[in-house]
Order: structure tokens, then sequence, then C-alpha cells
């Protein structure tokens, strides 16, 4: 049911951006998509509501501390949903595109900015909920699966494809160019080798320091996470979370959003998504790492950056199985 619900949002919101991608042949198309995200923005302030209304009920199978994280998490909902309809407004567009490098006029970046407030409020209304592990404890099996995880990943690609305008006003080789999809030179895999090397020798020299000076908040993060993530262990969790991860987010981030939204931002939004390790040392790693992906993804290729990503994901999971 999960991995129907996340394809479900995800083809939703594709067909808001393709919608947004056909303006350039009517008019009409502009404000089917403006219409259809105000509609999503409504829909989200009705989850505020009701998240108003949950913390006064009793909620059959739910610890009050889960019933508060899930009142807190559609209360976000809310909120976001109400900010939302701040991108929409053209002084606010003209002056992001100061800092961006987005079109206040497009439509399609229009949507891009709601759906990244989206992923703002969404990320920090979870917290609650997927960083405390007596939450998640009293959530009983909450562990998420492969096919969610792969899903999630689907999801990801058909949003980045239809945001750069698959078969609306780019071909398929054009979408492949314009996400910088490409065939990485034998410098560039020496590259990408390097880089993952990096990037695992700073996550233990980060984690150590982590353990030195707040074991607590280490232990309560991976507690979290192991709920979270528990199954997804071995040669089959590495691959899993490597591949998607790499895929989905890679083509999302470094694909799409970078050239408009440029490094900095790209990279808290990407820091954002993966709140469930809460706002801890956790989002500094990660912070780094979308930093040294979107550096990787202006000197090389996009290929380059999933390539890093999934040695990443795929050793970060194989080397705490390979010490046990």
């Amino acid at each position: 049911m999960d991995a129907v619900i996340t394809l479900f949002v995800f083809i939703l919101l594709s067909i808001v951006l393709a919608l947004a991608n056909l303006e350039r042949f009517h008019e009409a198309f502009r404000w089917v998509a403006i219409v259809a995200v105000i509609l999503l923005n409504l829909l989200l302030i009705t989850l505020g509501l009701a998240g108003l209304a949950i913390p006064m009920a009793v909620v059959p199978g739910l610890s009050p501390s889960a019933t508060n994280a899930m009142s807190a998490f559609l209360r976000a909902m809310g909120i976001t949903g109400l900010l939302a309809f701040v991108p929409l407004l053209p002084p606010v567009r003209r002056l992001l595109a100061r800092y961006l490098t987005i079109d206040p006029r497009s439509t399609v970046h229009t949507i891009a900015l709601v759906y990244a407030v989206y992923l703002v409020g969404a990320g920090i209304g979870q917290q609650p909920l997927a960083s405390d592990p007596e939450v998640l404890g009293s959530l009983g099996d909450v562990g998420v699966s492969s096919i969610t995880i792969w899903t999630q990943a689907l999801g990801m690609v058909v949003l980045s494809v239809t945001g750069v305008g698959l078969l609306t006003r780019r071909t398929v080789r054009q979408v492949a160019d314009r996400l910088g999809l490409r065939v990485p030179s034998l410098a560039q895999l020496g590259v990408a080798v390097l880089s993952v090397v990096g990037l695992i020798v700073f996550q233990i020299v980060f984690m150590l320091a982590w353990q030195a000076i707040d074991p607590e908040s280490l232990k309560k993060i991976s507690d979290a996470s192991n709920l979270l993530l528990g199954n997804m262990t071995g040669l089959a969790g590495a691959l899993t979370i490597g591949l998607a991860a790499a895929l989905g987010e890679e083509l999302i981030f470094r694909g799409a959003l970078l050239p408009p939204f440029r490094l900095l931002t790209t990279s808290v939004l990407f820091t954002i998504l993966h709140s469930q390790y809460g706002f801890s040392p956790a989002s500094l790693l990660i912070f780094v790492i979308a930093i040294v992906l979107g550096l990787l993804r202006y000197r090389t290729n996009l290929t380059v950056c999933i390539l890093v990503h999934f040695g990443y994901n795929f050793m970060s999971v194989m080397l705490p199985s390979v010490v046990k």
C-alpha cells in the first residue's frame, strides 16, 4: 500500500509538471497547472486542520507520543500548503531570480519552486515521526521495504524527466543532454572511484568524531535508522539502497534541479530530503556529500554523480556487514 500511495503522489506531481511544460503550445495549460497546484495547496491545508483535531482524539493503535508526532506532521503539512502559495506570486519569483537561474515567467520553474516548498515542509514535518526511536517503536513494523524504496526511485525518475520536458518540449536525447547523462571517460571513472574512497574515509572520521563528542545523539539516530532501514542489509540491501537512491536522487537534484537552483540550494534541499536522520550532525555529513556531488556534476557529468552516489551508499551498507 505504501508503494502504491508513493507512486500515485509522484505521478500526480509529474502530470502537473507535464501540463506546465505544455504552456508553449497554449496558455490554457499554464492555468490548468497553476489551478492544480492551488488545489494541492488547499489539500495540504486541509490536512493541517485535521492535525489540529488529532491531539483531542484517541487514535486506536497509536501511543500518545506517536499521536502527537502524527499531529505535528499534519500541522506542518498545513503550514506547507500556506507557504506554497508564496512562489505563485510574481514579485517573489523575480526576487528569487536574482539568486537562482530561474525564469520568473516560466510555469515549470514556478511549479518547481512550489515542489521545493513541499519537500522542505515534508522533511521538517516528518522529524517527530522518523527520527525518534520511541515513536517508531510504538508504530510497530515501520521498516521500509525494497519495493517502497524502488517505487520512490521510479517516481523521482519520472518526476525529473517530466520536469525537463520529456515528450512535451524535449526528445529523449535532448532530455539526456539537459540532465547531463553522458558516457564517462576513463579519467572520469577514476575521479568517481577516488570520490567514493574519499567520502567513505570522511564518513568514518566524521562518525568517530561524533561518537567521541555526543555518543547519545549518535545512538538515537542510529536506532531510528535501524528501525527504518534495518531490513536493508547485505548485498541485496546495499544494491537496493545504492542503485535506487543514486538513480532517483541524482536525476532530481544534480540532474533536473542543479542548473536552475544552483549548488547551495540543491544541497540544502538534498539534506532536508534525508531528514529521517534528524537535524543532527548527520545533516552536516549529508550536506557535505551533496556539495561534493554537485561539484562533480559541474566538473564532469551526471553519470559520474550516479556512480559516486551508488558507490558511497553501497559501501556504507556493506562495510558494517563485513565488520560484523
